[in-house]
């Protein structure tokens, strides 16, 4: 019996919609069989403070603005089943682990029953997350391809925060602190994104 096995396709891509919310990446997907592939993503989280974004996650979905910045790497595995069979007739569905090695330092926070009255503050955050995406072939190309995906996961989030002074009269630095405090928080995630790139051609062989 002869039967065709497509596998080692290349996939290098793009999340161009990332960078609205300070996050550049890079995607490689690699097609090992002909419904599986694995996927390695390299990336940087960058501060987005005082940008348009920031104040919309701010006004609009009352989230805290963005300080951190950092790099982040996610490792996936994927299932290719062309509108396979499940009821949201999806093209792949991927499975994600991810984590993130955030920071930011030296920022001033006012606290808000004391007007004037600033906290010196630096903060280290490793989160790691594991995430189901669904995704939707939108131009399917030889080349060229575009996707998209939803999905959602949970992420665990590890901080070590230091208070390093506090002041009154707007200057955080009058008196010396170095408070070292440590937590675990748990937070869903929401996830919806195009990937834009390009494909090397199929190889086939026969069995």
């Amino acid at each position: 019996m002869t039967s065709l096995l497509l596998y080692k396709q290349l996939f290098v891509y793009l999340i161009p919609f990332n960078v609205l919310i300070g996050e550049y990446n890079l995607g490689m997907q690699y097609r090992i069989g002909e419904e599986w592939a694995v996927d390695l993503n390299l990336g940087y989280v960058d501060d987005t403070e005082g940008a348009l974004t920031a104040e919309l996650y701010q006004d609009i979905l009352q989230s805290g603005v963005f300080y951190y910045h950092g790099p982040l790497v996610k490792v996936s595995a994927l299932s290719l089943v062309p509108r396979g069979p499940n009821p949201l007739k999806t093209d792949y569905n991927q499975l994600e682990f991810a984590c993130r090695f955030l920071r930011y330092d030296n920022l001033d926070f006012e606290d808000e029953n004391e007007p004037g009255k600033l906290f010196n503050i630096s903060e280290q955050m490793k989160a790691v997350s594991l995430s189901w995406k669904a995704g939707y072939i939108i131009v399917p190309r030889n080349t060229f391809e575009m996707n998209g995906f939803v999905g959602f996961g949970i992420q665990t989030r590890f901080k070590n925060t230091i208070v390093n002074s506090y002041g009154t009269n707007y200057q955080s630095n009058v008196f010396i602190l170095n408070d070292v405090s440590s937590s675990i928080q748990f937070v869903p995630l929401f996830h919806a994104g195009i990937k834009i790139g390009l494909k090397t051609p199929l190889k086939e062989s026969s069995q």
